[in-house]
This record gives structure tokens, sequence and C-alpha cells, in this order.
């Protein structure tokens, strides 16, 4: 079957018709097209991602963004992941600007995409993004989450926000040996680009194909991704428990926080800087909601204090995490992967001795 020639379909269909009057870029500060149309120019021109909306739409916020346009070539590298043919039938979870589901539409000259988009705002815009470039997928205003049934099955389907539970809706509504890309992380860490294959007994199961960082679907968000955790004040609930640790806290190797998210997807992680004098210095504070725990990093410390609360000692589990991947051989991201059945999700890792399921790390 003739490949889709996706240098043609990126040349036949610019990103900048889709991206709204004001952006988002590498800072705080918006890029208004109508007060400065070069920098917006070179922006939508720029190899990066442009946030799109901020606060869900609400008006004077500013405070998380909800909404991108991601960078064209990881676009590009996802679209390569999914491995579409031009008569397939995809379905696109997040229409976002609607430049993903154009850029499908172009590609599938004798098949069809739908698109689906919870935010009703974000949907009729890219409606009209789409019908003022030509482009004809069908679009859907719903939770992508569930999928969408009445269009199924689908050859392929692409998310583009990340994940941290695949719902068993999406495998239901793919064919066998369909292939269902996602990006996927954990409260810990969130950085998976995960690619899987519907098995005929309905199951889906596939590895992590890359390194991707996408905001969360609306209702699978973090706490620390809420306006509760937003900004730079860091809870100060009063501590139950203080003691110290020779472990540094600063952010491991990347695939080591990927692995420790692996074994505790519930622990959620954030790491506030210090500023002026102490601008080296940070805390990291992980909670699941019941226990919390705050480990300053001081530059030159041989210790660390921890301050924890709540019936589980967080800090002594993610150690015994990191403990559990470095016994492993330090397995990479893309040694892991998921498996998705009606019940629910697994995680495992392809190890010297075959796969193995992973889970948490027993606290010694």
């Amino acid at each position: 079957m003739t490949a889709v020639n996706w240098e043609r379909v990126f040349a036949d269909t610019p990103r900048r018709p889709y991206i709204p009057a004001v952006v988002w870029a590498d800072d705080d500060d918006p890029i208004n097209r109508d007060n400065d149309p070069d920098a917006w120019a070179d922006a939508v021109a720029a190899d990066i991602p442009l946030v799109t909306q901020m606060d869900d739409g609400a008006e004077g916020g500013g405070l998380f963004p909800s909404s991108s346009a991601s960078m064209p070539s990881l676009v590009r590298l996802m679209l390569d992941q999914l491995d579409i043919h031009p008569d397939h039938r995809v379905l696109e979870v997040g229409t976002g600007t609607g430049w993903n589901a154009a850029l499908l539409a172009t590609a599938l000259t004798d098949g069809e995409v739908i698109t689906i988009e919870v935010d009703p705002a974000l949907a009729a815009q890219a409606k009209e993004n789409l019908i003022a470039c030509r482009a004809a997928p069908f679009v859907v205003v719903g939770d992508g989450l569930r999928g969408y049934p009445d269009g199924a099955p689908y050859d392929r389907l692409i998310a583009t926000m990340a994940v941290q539970h695949v719902p068993y809706e999406w495998p239901e509504q793919v064919k066998p040996g369909g292939v269902i890309l996602t990006p996927w992380g954990t409260a810990f860490h969130n950085s998976g680009l995960l690619r899987l294959v519907v098995n005929s007994d309905g199951t889906a199961s596939g590895p992590f194909v890359g390194s991707v960082n996408f905001m969360w679907a609306r209702s699978q968000r973090r706490r620390f991704d809420t306006r509760e955790f937003v900004g730079d004040v860091i809870p100060d609930p009063a501590p139950d428990r203080v003691r110290h640790t020779t472990t540094d806290p600063r952010p491991m190797r990347e695939h080591a926080e990927f692995a420790i998210g692996l074994r505790l997807p519930d622990v959620e992680q954030r790491v506030y800087f210090g500023h002026g004098d102490a601008a080296d210095e940070y805390t990291q504070w992980l909670s699941d909601g019941l226990s919390w725990a705050s480990v300053d990093y001081v530059p030159g410390a041989d210790k660390f204090e921890v301050n924890e609360s709540g019936p589980r000692d967080l800090w002594a589990e993610i150690e015994a995490a990191y403990d559990a991947w470095r016994a492993q051989g330090e397995p990479a991201r893309e040694q892991h992967g998921v498996t998705v059945t009606p019940d629910g999700q697994r995680t495992w890792v392809n190890g010297p001795n075959g796969r193995v399921e992973i889970g948490p790390a027993p606290v010694t």
C-alpha cells in the first residue's frame, strides 16, 4: 500500500492559518499578532510549541496553559509513529487548533478523519479554521476519553493530550492490528509517547517509543496542575515528622524519574526553585492527597531535611523505587510498556529475563 508522503502533506498544510491571534511562547508574555505581527509570524514559523489558550478559556486568568499547538517536528514524529495509510479511518482525540486534523485529512485521500474536542469553544474555532482552509475532517464536541463509537471501528487512534490511564473505550473502538498513539505519564513524571497495538482479544499492548510532554486530559490532570497549586507558593502545612536524608533530592536522570513514576503512579511531585541569593536552592514537594513530603536541597550539603506528614513515608518510597530501577539494570523509558484490558492497565519492563510487571518497590 502506498505510504503517506508527509513532506508533501506538511507543505500543502501550513500551520499558520490555524494559530490564533494571541499565543504564548517561551515566557509569560503573550505575543499578539495585531500589536507585533513580526514576532507572531516568527513564533508561528519556528519549530516550537505555542500555547493557544490559558485557564480553559476563562477571562482574566493566565495561571496555567490549557491548550497548545505542538512543535511541528513533534507533530511529524507522532504522525510517522501512527503509520497511517491513505485509506485509513482515524480518530483524533483533542482537536485543539485543528492543524493536526487538517494534516490527517490531507493525508487520508481515500479515508476519513474524525476529531473530537472536549472544549466547545476550541472545537468551534477549529471547525472555522478547517472550513476556511477547505479541510474536511468531521469535528465532534465531546469527551474523547470515551472515544467516538458512532464512527468506529477505526484503523488508527491518536491523542494530542497526555493521559495517566488509557481508557478501554479506545482499544474497543480500534480494529485488531490497529494502532493507538498517545502521550502518557504519571503524576510523578509525564514524558512517554505510548504506541499500542490492538490484539484479537480486544486488549492492547505496546512500548513507549519516545519522549514527549503534553498537557493532561482535563479529567486526568494532577492536583499540582490545578489552581490550588499553580504559582510559586509552596503549601506550608505543619509536618508530623522531620528527618534527614543523604539522597540528593535534585531531579534524577529522566529515565529514572519515569521509572519511579511507574512504581508510584499516584505520587505527584513539584519542584519550587529559590530566588535571589537562594537561586541554587529548591524544594521538592510530593503528595498523594493524604500524605505529603518535602525535601530541601541546599548546595554543598551532605544531608537534606525531609518534612513529612500522613500515613505514608513518601520519600522512603521514592528512594526504594529508585533503587529497584537501578537493580533492574537502569532500563530506559523505551524498554517499558503498557497493556490495556477491560480491567484497567498495567505497566511492564522488558528485562534480561523477559517481561516483568512493574509494581511498588518495598520499603526496607
